[in-house]
């Protein structure tokens, strides 16, 4: 398997061809083409995140940022509740088993960047349709010239935030 490099720029197809060499690529359709979140094959409970900021589903526009301090404010597919499959191993997730890759790119058009593996840090039991998550990014220490390329804003933390714990 080819290895990601964090902070390196990836399409959608050079990130199927990482973790699905073996299956059929089509741009703008089909699970790799277009899906946000996407189970990597032959890895249960192992997923990429496809993350666009600004992004809007129905009437739902999605509130999502990194604070400096690499906790992604991220929200699930609008569709999705506490009872959804992918939710329950979301909320579950032990990045010392499992991994969740992150691609994010700050606007259409722009490649995505790939930020590392994420770890969890809790939901909002009280909000779902969409689910609303904080993620850790690992081995968070993101070079200024990468933010600039990817023209990233941190979002504010917030007083109860969680404190980052047992970074990797």
């Amino acid at each position: 398997m080819t290895m990601l490099t964090q902070y390196e720029d990836y399409s959608r197809e050079a990130v199927h061809g990482i973790f699905a060499p073996e299956t059929t690529f089509t741009p703008q359709a089909g699970t790799w083409g277009l899906q946000g979140i996407v189970a990597i094959p032959e890895r249960p409970d192992d997923w990429v995140f496809f993350v666009t900021f600004g992004q809007q589903q129905g009437d739902h526009v999605f509130d999502e940022g990194i604070t400096q301090n690499g906790v992604l404010t991220w929200q699930s597919q609008p569709k999705q509740g506490f009872e959804d499959a992918r939710i329950k191993s979301f909320v579950l997730h032990d990045e010392l088993r499992n991994s969740i890759h992150l691609f994010l790119r700050t606007k259409a058009g722009n490649p995505y960047t790939y930020l590392g593996r994420l770890m969890y840090l809790q939901h909002d039991g009280e909000r779902e349709r969409p689910v609303h998550f904080k993620w850790q990014i690992l081995d968070w220490d993101l070079p200024p010239d990468v933010q600039s390329r990817m023209e990233l804003q941190f979002q504010s933390a917030n007083d109860d935030d969680p404190a980052p714990t047992g970074l990797v």
